[in-house]
């Protein structure tokens, strides 16, 4: 058995204290901590995470320690409650009501680094408190892998598991020149969803979306422009043909289409525009995987390699690669080995097998897998040509929500 595989299994579970969620405006400290002991619930089911409570913190903090905890705002207060309690992560959230919206804010802190590793963020227009409770189990899951990963009430069998929604890769903030927000201008939905972009701009300009409480940026790539009006297309993997995502304004009017739907926004009055960004969180590009190898064999088994890149879209110094494979719609990843690459190709090795890459005699790409029953050859198939497959028809990514304008849309199951 190798040392990493020996590593693996002799791992010991990720300690993480739910803190008590903070009560703004319009909670009551009674409400606050309901929703705090339903986010504990979710955490819970999370594999190979051990959660520590409420109740447990109390018994493990000082007297001292716990009102020092209630004035507790700052990351680095937060870790070192985190050191005391000696846990390797912490989960704090704060929920208010303005208006008709319930507000939720959900982070993960890693103790250590004193830093924000991932977070979530609900708004629930003219919502109740049971929608929020419906929505708590995708905001854990996108601060933490695996949450929701339980079957859902609904789900068809046979769908594959249900996938957590992000990976703990921490959020950065958008570095914008001020030249650039101040040519912004906001559209936004009936569901409170909301699109930044530069009136006739181009595709260098800055793009936006999400709602008041986080924008992302989006990768504009293409879009034209006229006398009354302008488009953009943006990347959305998800899609098969560009124009089954992109953002038309016409006459001050936006539609934006995502597959088959047309999405209606009305333009946001500047000085409320200028309010909603000044407050909003503006964040880099949200997702953080990129598709590297996809090949298959005969009889419809898929073979999948995804790895790890910047806030800027580039692939990253660590690759942090995952491999999976299984019938489409229902790929599971595969516990990984090593890695390694050379002028021969790549090779990931396994539990399950090793999948090879590499260029045949006749120069094109091929792939092969070396398994219990022998070695197959793979064809191999081009990742953006088949991005709709990837994002979409293998399973990988079910229940992903890739920061695009058209989740809403292509995000659901």
């Amino acid at each position: 058995m190798s040392a990493a595989l020996l590593a693996l299994i002799l791992a010991a579970p990720v300690k993480i204290a739910v803190m008590p969620v903070a009560a703004g405006e319009g909670v009551s400290d009674k409400t606050a901590a309901a929703v705090t002991e339903a986010v504990a619930a979710e955490v819970r089911r999370v594999p190979e995470v051990q959660a520590v409570t409420q109740r447990e913190i109390a018994s493990l903090l000082s007297l001292e320690q716990q009102k020092a905890l209630l004035g507790c705002q700052t990351d680095a207060c937060m870790a070192d409650i985190g050191g005391a309690l000696g846990v390797d992560r912490l989960v704090a959230g704060d929920l208010a009501v303005l208006g008709q919206s319930w507000l939720f804010h959900l982070k993960l802190l890693d103790v250590k680094k004193a830093r924000v590793m991932a977070q979530a963020d609900r708004r629930l227009r003219g919502g109740s408190v049971d929608d929020l409770l419906d929505a708590l189990p995708s905001a854990v899951a996108e601060i933490l892998p695996g949450a929701g990963s339980a079957a859902e009430p609904g789900r068809p069998a046979g769908k594959g598991p249900a996938r957590a929604s992000q990976p703990p890769w921490a959020e950065e903030p958008a570095t914008l020149p001020s030249e650039a927000l101040a040519r912004l201008a906001l559209w936004r939905d009936a569901e409170g969803r909301i699109i930044a972009a530069v009136p006739f701009g181009g595709v260098d300009d800055p793009m936006l979306a999400g709602d008041a409480g986080a924008l992302h940026l989006q990768r504009v790539f293409g879009g034209r422009s006229d006398a009354i009006g302008f488009e953009l297309v943006f990347w959305e993997p998800r899609a098969r043909v560009p124009a089954e995502a992109s953002f038309d304004v016409r006459e001050g009017k936006g539609k934006l289409y995502c597959k088959d739907r047309i999405i209606a926004f009305e333009h946001v009055p500047e000085a409320e525009g200028k309010a909603i960004l000044a407050k909003a969180r503006l964040l880099a590009f949200r997702w953080r995987r990129y598709a590297h190898a996809l090949a298959r064999d005969d009889d419809g088994n898929y073979f999948y390699v995804d790895g790890a890149r910047t806030a800027f879209g580039d692939p990253a110094e660590d690759r942090a690669f995952r491999v999976y494979s299984g019938i489409r719609g229902r790929l599971e990843p595969r516990e990984l080995i090593d890695a390694f690459q050379d002028s021969e190709g790549e090779v990931f090795v396994t539990t399950a097998g090793k999948l090879r890459l590499f260029k045949g005699a006749d120069g094109k790409r091929s792939a092969e897998w070396q398994g219990p029953g022998g070695r197959t050859r793979l064809t191999w198939l081009d990742t953006q040509a088949n991005g709709a497959l990837v994002y979409g028809g293998l399973g990988v990514y079910r229940g992903e929500r890739l920061g695009t304008p058209c989740d809403a849309v292509f995000g659901k199951p």
